[in-house]
């Protein structure tokens, strides 16, 4: 007996594919303008821009990671 699907778009149908797309989120911008600011600040040997970039950066790397911890806690919990 043959159990191959009668055409390609068959196959595709009966396969469960599930691709994981992460959920939109402000902190790769919010990264970006920081390290930025912080390129800035070293150009310019400012004294606003470097602490206010860093400032920022460690915000968007922190908002950043949590959001990834999230993400792997409702993965872990099926949702």
């Amino acid at each position: 007996m043959d159990t191959k699907p009668a055409s390609v778009a068959e196959a595709v149908d009966n396969e469960e594919e599930h691709i994981h797309m992460p959920s939109p989120s402000w902190s790769p911008i919010i990264l970006a303008l920081g390290m930025t600011l912080v390129i800035f600040g070293v150009s310019l040997a400012s004294a606003i821009f470097l602490p206010l970039g860093a400032v920022i950066t460690l915000i968007g790397l922190g908002s950043w990671i949590y959001d990834e911890i999230r993400n792997a806690s409702a993965q872990s919990h099926g949702h």
